[in-house]
């Protein structure tokens, strides 16, 4: 079991740095999650990766239903699941609720029609070789980009046009009331116009072509749904229409020089970054190395900034969920700053962490999160998979800071939990035990689930187990079950 959680982990890694791969989802809870796809690690050296684990194996995970694109775009393929209703599971994921209906079931029968295709589409009109870099005056091209898998459901609109350069207006449909957890009618966010250089547009149009001709026998958990449209003024001159399984685009993208949308709107969350209020106080201590719009099912709806100190720094890199409100961030850079300064005198009484980012071989690194001005969990996820086993250790207080503890220059991480009003730390998780490690965290083989239970539902002692760390590195293992098991029934 623990060589397979090992595997299982070191996936979870290469996905994010190759995107062939978008869930290999063994842990339970946030603390599992972080060091999933959602992107709550440093960068992976790929050059660095044994060519037998180049080869990401796909697992089995949670979709919501697939939203899947009409002619008539967004509002056709997103109508045609406005009654789904869903129900949230322990580990955060959505669900069909038991009465999903034919709805679902054809949305299902489609995901494993496209998982087992690959890819599929179809073109209606006289098509062109070079799309966005011919875009004449008067011409615009909107595109529907639909991706979704086991850690993400977003979909944005682009509309190319020539101003007199060409740039992309970029609007983010919101589709799910997290709250609620349901489908919802499309709600359109503009987030911002960014401009498109020409080697931009041409590789877009090598994208185009990718899509046209997709490579076979490509899976993924990741799919994609993308609708062109190409218009002079109102009319609409032709339509392509694609369904891709195999992330084959992600996967290709810097030997064919592709350009994705993703790409396009991660190349605006930068400019966002930069309008933020006190980014020129902020750019004196701090640098942005990634930025993205976050529709993880973790904290959804966000800017999501991963950020390093440029000065030494026991933090050694913060992965910051900024909420976005009508698409606008609601925390200032002065905010970050001032939640930054509060987590590294906070972990500065906890010198064990020094002392254990020194331990010889070194690759050992802390990773703070922050959602706003807060700790960087979601406050459900923090409710039903933190606080019982928090409660259960009697820690004091109420957790104010969620730190990865990476080794390994980022293969493996464990998860902590520190309070201002206690002098210990709470381990929820740890990736693959290393019993010869210096260091008894590390040695520590912990990964809570509050019923017990591993990932496929099968109650294993393993996962009743967390431990706590005292303020001078000692570490002891403790078992809690905080939802047993219900008594069979008798009939």
């Amino acid at each position: 079991m623990r060589k397979a959680r090992q595997r299982l982990w070191e996936r979870r890694h290469l996905a994010r740095e190759t995107n062939a791969l978008d869930c290999a989802h063994d842990f339970r809870g946030q603390d599992a999650r972080a060091c999933g796809t959602a992107g709550r690690y440093p960068p992976v050296d790929t050059e660095a990766i044994p060519p037998e684990k180049q080869t990401a194996k796909r697992h089995s995970c949670s979709h919501v239903a697939l939203l899947w694109i009409a002619s008539r775009g967004a509002d056709g393929f997103l109508a045609r699941m406005n009654e789904s209703k869903f129900a949230r599971q322990s580990d955060g994921r959505l669900s069909a609720s038991a009465g999903a209906g034919r709805r679902h079931i054809l949305a299902l029968a489609m995901f494993l029609f496209f998982t087992a295709a690959g890819a599929t589409g179809y073109a209606e009109g006289a098509g062109t070789d070079k799309l966005f870099e011919q875009l004449g005056d008067g011409q615009s091209v909107r595109v529907v980009f639909h991706s979704e898998g086991c850690f993400h459901n977003e979909t944005y609109e682009f509309e190319f046009r020539r101003a007199p350069a060409l740039v992309a207006t970029i609007a983010q449909v919101e589709t799910l009331d997290v709250a609620r957890a349901v489908i919802m009618e499309p709600k359109r966010v503009t987030l911002g116009t960014v401009d498109v250089t020409d080697d931009e547009a041409a590789g877009l149009d090598r994208l185009l072509q990718f899509y046209r001709s997709p490579p076979q026998g490509m899976f993924s958990t990741t799919q994609e749904q993308i609708s062109i449209t190409l218009l002079d003024g109102e009319k609409a001159l032709s339509t392509e229409q694609y369904s891709d399984g195999s992330s084959g685009a992600s996967t290709a993208r810097s030997i064919k020089r592709l350009t994705l949308f993703t790409d396009l709107t991660r190349k605006l969350a930068m400019e966002i970054c930069k309008r933020i209020a006190g980014y020129e106080r902020f750019i004196k201590s701090f640098e942005i190395t990634d930025a993205s719009v976050d529709n993880s099912s973790f904290i959804p709806g966000s800017l999501f900034v991963m950020i390093k100190p440029t000065h030494p720094s026991l933090i050694d890199s913060v992965s910051w969920w900024n909420p976005l409100v009508d698409g606008k961030p609601s925390s200032s850079w002065d905010d970050f700053i001032k939640s930054h300064a509060a987590a590294e005198a906070a972990m500065a009484r906890h010198p064990w962490l020094r002392e254990w980012k020194n331990l010889p071989g070194g690759g050992r690194s802390l990773n703070l999160g922050l959602l706003g001005a807060a700790i960087g969990v979601k406050p459900s996820l923090l409710e039903t998979d933190v606080l019982p086993v928090w409660r259960h250790a009697g820690f004091s207080g109420e957790p104010a800071y969620h730190l990865l503890a990476y080794r390994k220059n980022g293969w493996d991480c464990v998860a902590l939990y520190f309070s201002d009003k206690d002098e210990r730390a709470l381990v929820t998780q740890s990736g693959s035990p290393d019993p010869k490690s210096p260091s008894m965290m590390e040695r520590a083989d912990v990964s809570w689930s509050p019923d017990g239970k591993s990932p496929d539902g099968k109650a294993e002692e393993e996962y009743t187990r967390y431990a706590i760390i005292e303020n001078d590195g000692r570490c002891h293992v403790e078992t809690f079950v905080a939802e047993p098991p219900k008594p069979e029934s008798s009939e």
